[in-house]
């Protein structure tokens, strides 16, 4: 069996982070025709998320061999070995730590390579929220209660950087473009009423600066915000309710018409990647995306 681990004293990524590296164990276990666990142990998430299908934690203890492959944030380091190996993680339980993209090169190793990459990573994101992480009754009604039934929503993700979030204090990463968020919003709005009418807008974002410009360019009325506070799901919460993390994201996946990311962004991706739509544009430019450069946010194979 392969299982994608997210256990206690690793830094992992946040949500975005961990799917890239989930829907790639996944993948990498139906073509070896393996056995695909999930142990999530850093954080206890099963309030907000049934995976008990894929739970680790459920099996009986077993004797039988174990190896940890241990690559976060290292997309090549397990590149050969899947490029060229015949003979794939042999142990029984195989642990894997991975928040990169690396199903991509077990579909070029000869041996697999007739297999259809992108229909097959597509698929898997069309069940991310439906099979695999699927929201608890708890985490639907509170997604229900915040968006009331209303139709045609726009979904809006803004990446600003660590350094916004009150979970990240003393970290500088920032974005470039955070002074031109009122310019990218107002483009934003002529985009969307070029598009689709009556519509309401869905923002999450890790500043809270953004939602003050949003209200001052959108009719107030019209978005939809958790206002819960902002968190990362690979720092010590500061609100044992982190529920935001995941609401957020399968809103944007599952109940929008019209999707704006940071292509910069896993969280942005694999709410794209797991869309029941092909409508999602580059937040800075309004520009149209392809699901298929959304997989890696690295290096990229060619599979056209």
């Amino acid at each position: 069996m392969l299982v994608i681990c997210f256990d206690k004293n690793v830094l992992l990524g946040g949500l975005g982070d961990r799917v890239v590296g989930l829907i790639s164990i996944k993948l990498i276990s139906k073509l070896l025709r393996r056995p695909f666990y999930i142990l999530w142990n850093k954080e206890d998430i099963k309030e907000y998320i049934d995976y008990s299908e894929y739970d680790y934690e459920l099996l009986e203890p077993s004797n039988g061999s174990i190896r940890l492959y241990s690559y976060i944030d290292n997309q090549k380091g397990l590149k050969d070995y899947l490029l060229k190996s015949n003979n794939l993680f042999p142990d029984d339980i195989n642990l894997v730590h991975t928040n990169q993209e690396i199903a991509q090169y077990l579909y070029k190793n000869k041996t697999y390579s007739d297999n259809d990459y992108l229909d097959d990573i597509l698929s898997e994101y069309k069940g991310l929220y439906t099979n695999i992480l699927k929201p608890t009754p708890f985490l639907s009604n509170k997604i229900k209660a915040l968006i009331k039934n209303k139709d045609n929503i726009v979904g809006i993700q803004i990446r600003c950087g660590d350094c916004h979030m009150d979970t990240n204090k003393g970290e500088s990463h920032k974005i470039r473009f955070n002074d031109k968020i009122p310019n990218i919003l107002n483009k934003i709005k002529t985009k969307c009423d070029s598009l689709i009418d009556d519509y309401y807008v869905f923002l999450t974002t890790d500043s809270i600066g953004v939602v003050n410009h949003l209200k001052l360019i959108f009719d107030e009325s019209r978005i939809i915000y958790d206002d819960t506070t902002i968190q990362h799901l690979d720092r010590k919460s500061i609100d044992d309710d982190n529920s935001k993390i995941f609401s957020d994201n399968i809103i944007l996946s599952q109940k929008t018409r019209l999707l704006f990311i940071s292509k910069h962004s896993n969280y942005g991706r694999i709410a794209a990647l797991s869309a029941n739509h092909d409508n999602i544009y580059d937040f800075t430019n309004c520009k149209i995306i392809s699901k298929n450069t959304l997989f890696s946010k690295r290096e990229r194979l060619d599979f056209s």
